[in-house]
């Protein structure tokens, strides 16, 4: 960790914390770290926003799963997306859904949540490792609870943003943190957008299930233009695919507005079992756990293209 009481030039710090200097200087200009005009850094400002390790640092890909329409499967896909990519990475899944549908899965009731990270209304914060659970091996989550819905008012300018500045001090720890968002517009998700590197959109092959894309789409780019351009659109997921003609027509409205990912996630019983059991989907059944590792692999191949 770096000493509050301490100052740090860029290479010092950029030292510290495993990175070349280049990449350092990206991250603090990027995340506007007090200092970073300068290249003179407070020990105890660093340390609000990274967590240093001493084995390793990741450059973490935050990708939200959101589409504003309920019923499109936003946090089966956030869950085992998130259980897929956990086999080979670490992995933060985020539940930011006052629903807390994925949080109920895993952990008991009253416990701490999101809620009680952001600072919202002059509210005092906990950090957000604290209460960050571990539910498989690699994979982490930030639990949610229903005071979430109470996030809807901007108070302050730095509202959109409470997100965003909790996750910044322990994006160094994952490779992957996926948001889980709720089924609206609003202040809480363009949160998650603000707060987002990449934003994936699960749509169901039902041919209504276009309602409310153009909203969305226009949500993106007011958020793309306005308060973050590094957020990229990676696409819509089908999900609770059943045959080809459910898909007649569908896949060509979604590309009006969004490109789409070759992989689809069929309709499976063992989905609403692991659910009903409360158990992971590795436990359940591996063919379908195999679907979610094909879709991450491919999003996975996306984001090595959007390096590029």
């Amino acid at each position: 960790m770096f000493e509050d009481n301490l100052d740090y030039s860029s290479e010092e710090a950029a030292r510290i914390m495993r990175q070349d200097l280049k990449a350092f200087l990206d991250h603090a200009k990027e995340f506007k770290i007090p200092g970073f005009k300068v290249g003179k850094f407070k020990g105890s400002v660093l340390n609000k926003y990274y967590e240093v390790h001493s084995s390793e640092y990741f450059d973490s890909h935050v990708i939200a799963i959101s589409n504003q329409k309920g019923g499109e499967g936003k946090t089966t896909i956030s869950l085992y997306l998130s259980e897929a990519l956990a086999l080979e990475h670490r992995v933060l899944l985020v539940d930011w859904d006052p629903q807390a549908n994925a949080t109920q899965l895993f952990l008991k009731n009253d416990i701490p949540s999101v809620m009680d990270c952001l600072g919202y209304r002059g509210r005092k914060s906990k950090p957000l490792k604290d209460i960050i659970k571990n539910v498989l091996p690699n994979l982490d989550i930030v639990p949610s609870s229903l005071e979430l819905a109470n996030l809807t008012t901007p108070y302050e300018r730095d509202d959109f943003e409470l997100l965003k500045e909790s996750l910044l001090p322990i994006r160094s720890e994952y490779e992957y943190i996926i948001i889980d968002c709720p089924p609206s517009l609003g202040l809480i998700l363009e949160n998650a957008l603000i707060a987002a590197d990449y934003i994936l959109v699960p749509i169901q092959t039902r041919a209504f299930s276009l309602q409310g894309i153009k909203d969305l789409y226009e949500t993106i780019l007011k958020i793309q233009k306005k308060a973050n351009q590094r957020l990229t659109l990676l696409g819509a997921v089908l999900n609770q695919y059943e045959s080809q003609k459910a898909l007649t027509g569908l896949a060509e409205g979604i590309k009006k507005y969004f490109p789409v990912f070759e992989t689809v996630i069929a309709r499976r019983e063992s989905i609403p079992q692991a659910q009903a059991k409360m158990t992971h989907l590795a436990k359940i059944d591996n063919a379908t756990l195999k679907n979610f590792k094909d879709l991450a692999n491919e999003l996975k191949e996306k984001l090595n293209v959007e390096k590029k």
